[in-house]
C-alpha cells in the first residue's frame, strides 16, 4: 500500500481536559478519495503530520468500535468490512444484508451505539440500518437489518422537512467496554443542524444550528462525526465539516448542547466520507 504524507494546515487545541490527564491519546480517521483512502491523524491534540493509507477496496463510512477497538467500513454495496488503520488491508465480514437494507443516498452516518456493541448506518435519502456484529448472538448475529426511516417529531422547528442525514454519533463511547446508556446524535445537511435521532425509530428532534464564528453555515453533503468518552457521562464531540462551496474540510469540536462549532485545524482534504476518532492509553 502507497502512504503519503499531508500536513494539517492549522494548528489543533486541546479541546478535552479529561483525556490530557488521563494520558490517553485520541487518533482520528478520515475517509477521502471516494472512499479509497484513510487519513490517520496520529493524535488530535498534537496533529503534526498525518499519513494516508490505500484501502483494498472503496467504503462509504467508517466506525470505531469502542469494545474490540477495531475500526469498520460500511459499503452500500452490501458488505462490511474490518480495515487495518496501518496496512489499508481489509477483511469482508461477510455480513447478511437483509432484502430491504438499502441505502440510495450519497452519504451515508456509521457509528456504534455503545451500549449494545451493534452500529447504526444511516443514509442521507433516510434509510435506517443497523449491523449486529458476529457476537451479537441470536438471529440478528452478523446481519444488517432495516428500521423506521428518519423524520422530523411532530412539533419540532423541522416538521415536515425532509432530512438528508450525513453523519452520527452514540454518547459514552467508552474505549474497551461497553456503556449503560447511550444518546445518538447526527448532523442533518438539509436544515444544517445538529440533531438527536431516537435508534430504530427514526425519529429526529433539532437541537440547534450548526454554528461557526457565531453564524448559521450551509453544509455540504460531506464530512464526519464522532463522540469519545473518558468515561460515562463525559462526551466530547468532534467532527469533520465542509461549507458548501468550500474547496476544503475543517476539523472541529461540537458543542452538543447548542450545536456550536469550534475550528480547531484546517484541513487540507475536501469530500470527506467519514470521521472516527478512537483513544488508548
Amino acid at each position: 500500500m502507497l502512504t503519503r504524507m499531508l500536513s494539517i494546515a492549522a494548528v489543533l487545541l486541546s479541546s478535552s481536559a479529561a483525556f490530557a490527564d488521563g494520558h490517553s491519546t485520541l487518533k482520528g480517521f478520515a475517509l477521502t478519495e471516494s472512499g479509497k483512502a484513510l487519513i490517520t491523524m496520529k493524535d488530535l491534540n498534537e496533529p503534526g503530520k498525518v499519513a494516508t493509507i490505500d484501502l483494498a477496496k472503496s467504503v462509504d463510512a467508517i466506525a470505531y468500535r469502542p469494545v474490540t477497538g477495531d475500526l469498520l467500513g460500511f459499503s452500500s454495496k452490501g458488505a462490511i468490512y474490518s480495515i487495518d488503520a496501518k496496512t489499508g488491508k481489509m477483511k469482508d465480514l461477510g455480513a447478511k444484508f437483509a432484502a430491504d437494507a438499502k441505502l440510495k443516498g450519497k452519504a451515508v452516518a456509521f457509528d456504534f451505539n455503545n451500549k449494545l456493541d451493534a452500529v447504526r448506518a444511516v443514509g442521507s435519502d433516510g434509510t435506517n440500518l443497523v449491523y449486529f456484529p458476529s457476537n451479537f448472538g441470536g438471529d440478528k448475529a452478523n446481519s444488517v437489518l432495516r428500521f423506521k426511516d428518519t423524520f422530523y417529531a411532530a412539533g419540532d422547528a423541522n416538521e415536515g422537512k425532509t432530512p438528508k442525514i450525513v453523519a452520527n454519533a452514540y454518547t459514552n463511547a467508552i474505549s474497551g467496554k461497553k456503556a449503560s446508556s447511550t444518546f445518538q446524535y447526527a448532523i442533518d445537511a438539509e436544515t444544517n443542524a445538529l440533531v438527536s435521532l431516537a435508534n430504530n425509530a427514526g425519529e429526529l428532534k433539532t437541537i440547534g444550528k450548526i454554528t461557526i464564528d457565531g453564524a448559521p453555515v450551509d453544509l455540504a453533503s460531506a464530512g464526519g462525526f464522532d463522540i469519545v468518552s473518558a468515561k460515562e457521562g463525559e462526551n466530547v464531540a468532534y467532527a469533520v465539516l465542509q461549507k458548501d462551496g468550500a474547496d476544503k474540510s475543517g476539523l472541529y469540536s461540537i458543542d452538543l448542547e447548542t450545536g456550536k462549532a469550534n475550528l480547531l485545524a484546517g484541513l487540507g482534504v475536501t469530500g470527506v466520507k467519514g470521521f472516527a476518532v478512537s483513544q488508548s492509553k
